[in-house]
């Protein structure tokens, strides 16, 4: 495999950027217009996401341990995805699927490469292709004797917090795996839509799972002001190292700060961490007013219930410090200021590890913060998604990145 053809020739190509991608869609389309039901009907997002996952193969091309964790775990999470016929069938993801991709790839990079696109480069990249193809029908067949391509779960219950807030619980038809901090793609079936959450609970013994919304676009606006019980969802395979690596190292204290609904994952691991003798963790969880503290009362009672006993039991606490803190409220007794400041205040956290979740903007400016008063970063794991990137891209990276912009608001 000539390694440097492809990476010039990818370089050379991936400055096309979006027109690139809408001609490789409409071309796998024209191909295999049975291929139109597995994405949604606003393409923007998939074709950041096509651009962001061959750019990560190529890049690591020369790296086989790297593409082929990558390809197998594209192959297992795309069993989710299900194409539909004439007659309006669904149709399971299969090899000719895969072929019909290839045809409409490198028909793309002829498009674009225009007489840089020789036959000798032609087959660097059919070999190529067909070597991720491979390992992608490896992983899915190896995905396929432990899990479904997808779970189907009820909604037990939804609560509206707010106008923009709900809380629900599901309850998937298998037993759903997943790890506290990791996010699931859920899908809403008449919105033909993916989008990652959170478990905002660890894993419970009915399996049922607890997932914490806020109305920012058309997908969570859905669910804010549509979803009602008895309806149902899809929910795929989880993703995320970052905020599930909490545990790596368990004899040093644990500070998580959350904004918005990024408090989910890390409500979890304060769950998961309740299970166990007791770790001394704070969780500091900062909103604009008390009013947007949603979730405020269980926490309290999160707080107050001793490790190694369902906290629905009550009783006394004291391992878990439960700190809310807001921006601005009148007659509020608690703390004040961003989450960022409010944790420095209750430092120093040299010797702790430290989660962060929320928007990119609460993200960056709580690090910051953070590192500007002696936190070392390798001490941090921060993981948000945006809906444009593939999350697994984002998955290696279990401490602090140096640039955030990859990032999105939960």
């Amino acid at each position: 495999m000539d390694v440097v053809a492809l990476r010039q020739s990818w370089a050379q190509f991936s400055v096309a950027g979006p027109a690139a991608a809408k001609y490789f869609y409409a071309t796998l389309f024209l191909i295999a217009p049975e291929t139109r039901a597995m994405f949604p009907a606003n393409m923007q997002y998939q074709q950041d996401k096509l651009l962001a996952a061959l750019g990560h193969i190529v890049t690591h091309v020369d790296d086989e341990r790297v593409v082929t964790a990558f390809a197998q775990r594209l192959g297992a999470d795309h069993r989710r995805f299900q194409g539909e016929d004439a007659q309006g069938r669904p149709v399971p993801l299969a090899q000719c699927h895969y072929v019909w991709v290839g045809q409409a790839l490198l028909a793309t990079l002829e498009r674009f490469l225009g007489p840089r696109w020789t036959p000798g480069l032609r087959d660097e990249w059919a070999a190529a292709y067909e070597l991720v193809t491979r390992m992608m029908l490896t992983g899915a067949a190896e995905a396929e004797r432990t899990s479904p391509p997808y779970w189907e779960a009820e909604v037990l219950a939804v609560w509206r917090r707010r106008a923009d807030v709900c809380v629900f619980t599901v309850r998937p038809n298998y037993l759903c795996d997943y790890l506290p901090g990791q996010s699931l793609p859920v899908q809403v079936p008449q919105l033909r839509t993916w989008r990652y959450l959170s478990p905002a609970n660890a894993p419970r013994p009915d399996g049922t799972i607890e997932f914490h919304v806020r109305a920012t676009g058309r997908f969570s606006t859905h669910l804010v002001r549509k979803l009602r019980e008895g309806d149902r969802v899809l929910l795929g395979l989880p993703v995320g190292t970052a905020l599930s690596s909490y545990d790596r190292s368990p004899d040093v204290p644990l500070l998580l700060v959350a904004g918005g609904t990024g408090l989910a994952p890390l409500r979890a691991v304060v769950e998961a961490l309740r299970q166990g003798p007791g770790r001394a963790t704070t969780l500091v969880v900062g909103e604009r007013t008390p009013d947007d503290l949603y979730d405020d009362q269980s926490l309290r009672e999160l707080a107050s219930t001793p490790p190694g006993r369902s906290w629905q039991s009550g009783g006394g606490g004291g391992w878990l410090r439960y700190v809310p803190t807001v921006e601005s409220g009148w007659q509020w007794q608690g703390a004040v200021g961003t989450a960022g400041d409010t944790a420095v205040r209750l430092g120093p956290w040299r010797d702790t590890d430290v989660l962060v979740c929320g928007s990119a903007e609460m993200s960056r400016a709580t690090v910051a913060t953070l590192t500007a008063s002696g936190v070392p970063p390798e001490r941090i794991l921060v993981e948000s998604y945006d809906h444009s990137l593939y999350p697994p891209l984002a998955g290696g990276a279990v401490a602090v990145p140096d640039d955030f912009s990859w990032t999105g608001a939960r």
